[in-house]
């Protein structure tokens, strides 16, 4: 898990125009909420340094934001851009504490190539995130998993996943999460043989 520092203005101000003239100085409208604060903080943070946290730092990330009145712990729980793409227009941060278990989504990354694409298979993942359960602090950047002895027809379910007693998979246990299919042509050949063999 990474840690990653941002400064941030807490503004009294809020509204489209306000807004439109933070990002003309260079800034971003932001909003830290949590369930510990009373009300959600209004902020603004550099929207280069920002960037830079989008880089760095992923959804499970801890974002320290450094805010007038002492320093607040968070993570990253949602972003808008513009219809280009190019440029932030608004910022959610979500108020975690260390020793309380939060949720959130990490990525999985298949890690090898399974025997059944070297077979000649295909392989499909059909989930790309997952939800968990734990401490900020033991939610990983995402989960690599290895699918070398992952043959032809054979699939990978949550249940297949690394146990881990610090974290808990929000998922059914036989979600599939990836799988390797039979090419189209070696199916096709072991229907004709059935076929044959039938008529024989």
């Amino acid at each position: 898990m990474s840690q990653v520092k941002l400064e941030a203005n807490v503004r009294e101000k809020s509204g489209t125009g306000v807004a439109r003239k933070l990002r003309r100085q260079g800034r971003v409208p932001a909003v830290l909420y949590g369930h510990h604060l009373q009300t959600p903080m209004v902020l603004d943070v550099d929207a280069k340094e920002m960037e830079r946290v989008l880089r760095t730092a992923g959804r499970t990330s801890i974002i320290n934001l450094n805010v007038p009145g002492g320093p607040q712990t968070a993570m990253l729980a949602d972003y808008q851009r513009d219809v280009f793409g190019t440029h932030l227009l608004s910022v959610d941060f979500k108020q975690v504490r260390l020793d309380e278990k939060v949720t959130a989504s990490v990525p999985i990354s298949l890690v090898g190539q399974s025997k059944g694409v070297k077979a000649g298979g295909v392989i499909e993942q059909m989930v790309r995130e997952i939800q968990v359960e734990a401490l900020p602090l033991d939610i990983p950047e995402s989960l690599d998993i290895d699918i070398t002895e992952l043959g032809l027809g054979e699939h990978l379910t949550v249940a297949n996943l690394p146990v881990s007693d610090k974290m808990t998979f929000l998922a059914d246990p036989e979600e599939t999460l990836a799988v390797v299919h039979t090419p189209r042509s070696v199916t096709l050949a072991e229907e004709q043989a059935a076929t044959t063999e039938s008529a024989e």
